[in-house]
């Protein structure tokens, strides 16, 4: 490996990194969130959790980057 192809290796995973760091961790990003309702809990989620960062073990996304 050279220089260049070096650097182009880390460019390339500066800006993956840059999309998973993107990725909201929260209720409204998770697949089994339904408008209030959690599906894993059958229960709505803590305010906090629905915009703020979640720590479930259960968080799901549905891997669209956008």
């Amino acid at each position: 490996m050279n220089l260049i192809e070096l650097r182009a290796i880390k460019g390339h995973l500066h800006g993956q990194l840059a999309q998973v760091n993107a990725i909201p961790v929260n209720c409204q990003s998770c697949t089994q969130f339904n408008t209030s309702m959690c599906g894993q809990y059958k229960a709505p989620p803590p305010p906090d959790w629905i915009h703020g960062t979640v720590e479930c073990e259960f968080w799901d996304w549905d891997g669209v980057p956008f």
